[in-house]
């Protein structure tokens, strides 16, 4: 801290003659720091909130990203790049528009949840949008839209968007089969989309048309590529403009066609499904799919590709793959790197060259958001400023370091996990596989876990582990080569780390019952300690009482059979056996989370989403017996202060997500304030500290409000940032675990360093 104090005294010497008078009788200790003023409470709000009931003041924290399905750059503008949005949650759709090369993004007006699957650019820069509700057109570049009266009745969900290279007004949709109920899955336009016709295959029942492609030079010959929702594809083929049709899918996959491209003399086919792991991969066909040749081979990572580019010179081929990033070819697919630019891993779900432009490079991921490479695929770079609807399950602070946070991600068939050291303000993708993560916590030796909820096809389910150097290890438990253990939650015993808890239920071939997984060896070896009677039963917590023995453990479990009901599970012995307890819950009882109460071990507060209507209960005795208190409502989650027994928070899945008591539980009002924007709240998290934060994962990222007022440097409140203030950040800067130090953490981040000192010069400057 030398510098700092030399550049205290300095500033303290300038502005000594202006205060000498101020403070006669301020005490110093033998630093010649002034005592900070421990009579000044700041570590909550108001418990008495204001009118309107809400004293919260959230805001969001990132990380960018979110399920992109599709991204296109402007032939006209080449700043001007669209994005659009189709969330792995089935709502929450919507249109982005960068106008800086997609350096940032924002929303655009009138796409409030409406998914965008295709987005295709004219020469003219005309674009044409497939949504979840017909196609829109735009002739300004994306900046406003038009819908277009399809004639095909009310299910409109169309795929796919293809626009004729030999004449911009005919436009052709893939319309989806609406699960047999829409017999209309092809249609055309010959006039830039103000009538359109039915030129769909005869197909022998309903299927949705995925992809369409028109040979650039003959616009007689269109190719249509289908796919089911959960399985069969087709290909077919006209050369007397859709006047005929044969099916061209002898010699292929029997799964789902995503993309179609013609590649100079050939047609390249790319497809597959990971439900079910209905392989497709890559084919060439130069007869229009009389015959049929695989591009791909046994060193493929991944036989899922969602989309295809050919480069404008025509050398070079990207594939995009679910899980496994980015595939590319520079010799007509004979050979192939994987995950190039660093995107292995990835999700990819769409992948384009700017127009024209061989080394400007877009992808669209799930989860992520965008890629973004203008090197020609060798290097790619998240590209998702402003883009804030990522999938977040689950958020964990390190306890060792409040600044460390953790969130878990997934879509539809991939996730990860963003850590952050900084308490938010940048975040690190973890090199993890691409699959779902629906949980994350923190050893107390802090020690980062995770839980992967597949697919089994991309990396195997279970507990994954961060060690030392940062690289990730599965430990289990594992029971087979398929998809049989889906876990939700992880415990660990303080007293010995080694021993951890996993809950969840087993799936598919090894039931569906719930489970409760014990290792005493830090993941080494599990041991199925406890497996339920009865199907469709959940664990959706379990902790360790923390008292001197740390024996007992109360877990939470949700069900789903009939009667649908939940309850507690509980321990005395380490988690070895388990045995029904939580007496007084009434039938209905969903019970989803856990809360401990500090300064009470035997103490614990469960969330309740019952079908009854919900609440919020109590137990005073470890598990055996709860009461109600007075709250109803369907809880999803509930945190407690460590350091105060009366301050609760409890998580709602409606508009008032957040709602808080300060007075033990006897009433609560809304802490909602600023999430009136966010997607649906997942998960609550206290981190305690210096400057205690709370923390919310939700269906479009992560948020945090400070449970503390804002930070304004003047310690002693006397209205002006003099030298007795620069004292008290001094002090702070050596030791900041005094709740005065939240004061000057101007950035946030739990701790007193340079970065706060820099925005606090500025305050003392102006106050001499």
């Amino acid at each position: 801290m030398t510098v700092i104090r030399i550049t205290l005294i300095i500033l303290t010497a300038l502005a000594s003659a202006a205060h000498a008078s101020d403070r006669p009788d301020a005490r110093t200790d033998f630093h010649g720091h002034r005592a900070i003023d421990t009579s000044v409470v700041l570590s909550h709000p108001d418990p008495q909130p204001t009118e309107g009931g809400d004293t919260s003041d959230w805001r969001s924290l990132g990380p960018f990203g979110g399920d992109i399905a599709d991204v296109a750059v402007s032939p006209t503008n080449p700043m001007i790049v669209l994005a659009g949005l189709v969330p792995s949650t089935g709502i929450g759709g919507t249109l982005y528009r960068s106008i800086d090369g997609g350096d940032t993004w924002s929303t655009v007006a009138g796409f409030v949840n409406t998914n965008v699957h295709d987005i295709e650019f004219a020469p003219d820069g005309i674009v044409y949008l497939a949504t979840g509700n017909g196609v829109r057109k735009s002739t300004t570049n994306g900046a406003s839209w038009t819908q277009l009266n399809l004639s095909i009745g009310n299910f409109q969900i169309v795929f796919e968007v293809a626009i004729d290279p030999g004449n911009a007004d005919r436009i052709y949709a893939g319309i989806a089969d609406g699960l047999g109920g829409q017999p209309i899955n092809l249609i055309r336009s010959l006039n830039a989309g103000q009538t359109w016709s039915n030129i769909t295959p005869p197909l022998a029942a309903p299927i949705t048309c995925q992809t369409i492609a028109v040979d650039p030079g003959d616009s007689d010959t269109i190719v249509a590529g289908f796919g089911g929702s959960f399985g069969g594809g087709q290909i077919w083929v006209s050369t007397d403009d859709a006047e005929t049709w044969v099916n061209r899918s002898a010699g292929l996959p029997a799964t789902p066609v995503n993309d179609l491209v013609f590649d100079n003399t050939r047609l390249l086919a790319g497809g597959g499904l990971l439900f079910g792991t209905q392989n497709f991969g890559l084919y060439a066909t130069d007869n229009l799919g009389v015959d049929w040749t695989s591009l791909h081979n046994a060193s493929w990572p991944m036989l899922v590709i969602n989309d295809v580019a050919l480069s404008p010179d025509g050398t070079t081929l990207h594939v995009a793959s679910p899980g496994a990033g980015l595939f590319r070819s520079t010799d007509n697919g004979k050979s192939w790197e994987f995950g190039v630019g660093g995107s292995g891993g990835v999700s990819v779900s769409s992948v384009r060259h700017a127009p024209g432009e061989n080394a400007r490079l877009f992808a669209g991921a799930s989860s992520i958001g965008i890629l973004r490479s203008a090197n020609g695929g060798d290097e790619f770079t998240q590209a998702s400023i402003g883009i804030g609807a990522l999938n977040v399950e689950s958020i964990a602070v390190n306890p060792l370091d409040t600044r460390e946070l953790a969130i878990a991600f997934s879509g539809l068939n991939d996730g990860g996990v963003f850590t952050s050291t900084d308490a938010g303000t940048s975040w690190t993708r973890q090199a993890l596989p691409g699959t779902r993560f629906n949980f994350v916590t923190f050893s107390p030796l802090g020690v980062l876990h995770t839980i992967s909820d597949g697919p089994t096809s991309v990396a195997p389910e279970g507990v994954y582990r961060r060690d030392a150097n940062g690289l990730w290890e599965n430990v289990g438990p594992d029971q087979g080569p398929l998809f049989e253990s889906e876990l939700q939650t992880i415990e660990f015993r303080t007293a010995d780390p080694n021993i951890i808890l996993a809950g969840g239920s087993d799936f598919g071939v090894a039931g569906n019952e719930a489970t409760i997984w014990r290792s005493p060896d830090a993941g080494e070896t599990w041991t199925k300690e406890y497996e339920g009677d009865i199907n469709f039963e959940d664990v959706t917590d379990i902790k360790f009482v923390r008292d001197a023995v740390e024996a007992t453990v109360v877990a939470t479990f949700v069900g789903f059979a009939d009667p649908q009901n939940g309850g507690v599970l509980r321990s005395t012995n380490t988690g070895l056996t388990w045995n029904p307890a939580g007496n007084n819950l009434i039938m209905g009882t969903q019970a989803e989370a856990l809360a401990r109460v500090t300064e009470a071990p035997a103490s614990f507060y469960l969330a309740d989403s019952g079908f009854n209507a919900g609440g919020l209960f109590k137990t005073n005795n470890t598990g055996l017996t709860f009461r109600d208190t007075a709250f109803t409502g369907r809880i999803a989650d509930v945190v407690t202060d460590p350091q105060d027994a009366d301050t609760i928070f409890i998580l709602q899945r409606d508009a008032v997500r957040v709602q808080a008591s300060f007075d033990g539980g006897n009433t609560f009002a809304p802490f909602n304030a600023g999430l009136q924007t966010a997607g649906g709240a997942v998960d609550l998290e206290f981190a305690a500290g210096m400057c205690p934060n709370l923390y919310l994962a939700t269906t479009t990222g992560t948020y945090v409000t400070a449970l503390s007022p804002a930070p304004t440097g003047d310690t002693d409140t006397d209205g002006d940032v003099d030298t007795f203030d620069f004292s008290d950040f001094n002090a702070c800067m050596e030791n900041p675990d005094n709740e005065l130090c939240c004061a000057f953490d101007f950035n946030g981040d739990n701790q007193i360093d340079w970065s706060d000192f820099g925005t606090f010069q500025i305050l003392f400057t102006g106050s001499l």
